[in-house]
């Protein structure tokens, strides 16, 4: 039960810090704070400060160092943050008094190990707030943000009438994503699509475009290879195994038996992931969707179990990376991108695509995948693996980059076949 009396610019600090200092996720930190609040305003007040300082952070900073004799990369970080809050809440949300803000943030000083330094916080924030020539944005309503959904259960129809008859606006994916089987569409109204009854009635998958078409071009290449087997036309002898290895929330492993389940007489499906909370995550998902068949076990993608060898006809790897390609969704990214993780992350990563090679049948299918920027964590990853293992012939690679003509967000895919 969360706190009605709880100060939520405390709680912002205690939030941003952790993100800007200690390392820690934005989204895991809002999540673990929500508990503590009761009232939705201020959850809301929290994720919307929290998100807009990380967002403007370098703009936040080039203010600040305008009024500060010391500049931000010499100030004591708590000294920082608090003005970090102050500056965007004096600048982006115009509906909250300077006044309260400036006392606010004061009185957090005051309760730190620099409380001899809350004058010097109230002169700046004063400083800033009476300067008329800095440009000032009310966000305290922030536009809806884009997202992508795909019908699932081959219910397109239902789920179109709903829209309609909620009045929610939607179009169909227009990039240049070239989608073969899955019907993917857009809408800026994530919170009215969530509420939806075919939502809750698992005919609507969430996800982004990229991941998305990432099912979709490895189902063709599934189809494909089911022609080479001479099986296609015979469903009494199609079987498939598929794994993914690091499958958490569940998208894209969900997404692909969506596509494919119904063209097999024998479907094994096994979603693994590192730890149970992330099972739990796809377990949310495969509940909602109504999926039964699909096994999940907690595993660590990094340790090859013999008793997997040779064993799948298709196995999806999507790796943990730098995150660079969500950036828009995920602002911290930028401030834990370090070379350090960088180069710890492409050791995860070729551990990864090693242990899931030695997992895929000979003429069974690998998918690499991140949804990061970086040329060392996927071409290279790919490069490096494939010149080490030639019983792994390149049958596809795709580069998406932020903001271009796909419409989505950054990502990166190669499927590969093992050779018989």
């Amino acid at each position: 039960m969360g706190d009605k009396n709880v100060n939520v610019r405390k709680l912002s600090y205690e939030v941003l810090y952790d993100v800007c200092f200690n390392d820690k996720l934005l989204n895991n930190r809002l999540s673990e704070s929500n508990i503590k609040i009761a009232d939705e305003e201020d959850r809301s007040f929290l994720k919307r400060e929290c998100t807009g300082v990380i967002e403007k952070i370098d703009y936040i900073d080039s203010v600040i160092d305008r009024f500060s004799k010391v500049k931000t990369k010499k100030l004591d970080k708590e000294i920082l943050l608090v003005l970090r809050i102050g500056t965007y809440e004096i600048l982006f949300m115009e509906k909250v008094p300077s006044y309260a803000t400036i006392n606010e943030c004061v009185d957090i000083v005051k309760h730190t190990r620099k409380a001899n330094l809350s004058n010097y916080v109230n002169a700046i924030l004063r400083s800033i707030d009476r300067d008329e020539n800095i440009k000032r944005k009310d966000i305290s309503n922030d536009p809806k943000k884009n997202c992508y959904f795909r019908i699932y259960n081959d219910n397109e129809n239902l789920v179109l009438a709903e829209l309609d008859d909620k009045k929610i606006e939607y179009k169909k994916y227009s990039g240049k994503l070239n989608f073969r089987y899955a019907k993917v569409y857009k809408t800026s109204n994530y919170k009215d699509v969530i509420e939806l009854k075919n939502f809750n009635d698992g005919n609507i998958l969430i996800s982004d475009a990229s991941s998305i078409y990432l099912t979709d071009i490895l189902a063709y290449y599934i189809k494909e290879r089911e022609k080479k087997l001479s099986l296609d036309k015979n469903k009494a002898l199609k079987m498939i195994k598929i794994l993914d290895t690091c499958a958490s929330p569940g998208g894209k492993i969900l997404g692909l038996i969506d596509l494919i389940y119904s063209d097999y007489y024998y479907f094994y499906a096994e979603a693994r992931d590192v730890s149970e909370e992330k099972i739990y995550k796809i377990c949310e998902n495969t509940n909602r969707l109504k999926v039964l068949d699909l096994n999940l076990n907690v595993k660590d993608a990094r340790d090859f179990d013999e008793l997997d060898r040779d064993k799948y006809d298709v196995v999806i790897s999507d790796v943990p990376c730098t995150g660079l390609g969500v950036i828009t969704k995920k602002p911290d990214t930028a401030i834990h991108f370090t070379e350090d993780k960088l180069l710890s992350l492409v050791d995860i990563q070729k551990r990864i695509i090693e242990s899931s090679s030695k997992c895929v049948k000979p003429g069974g299918l690998l998918s690499y995948s991140t949804c990061t920027t970086t040329k060392e964590e996927n071409e290279d990853i790919v490069s490096a693996f494939l010149e080490k293992n030639e019983n792994f012939l390149k049958l596809y690679e795709k580069r998406i980059d932020i903001g271009d003509e796909n419409e989505c967000d950054g990502f990166y895919m190669c499927i590969m076949e093992r050779k018989k």
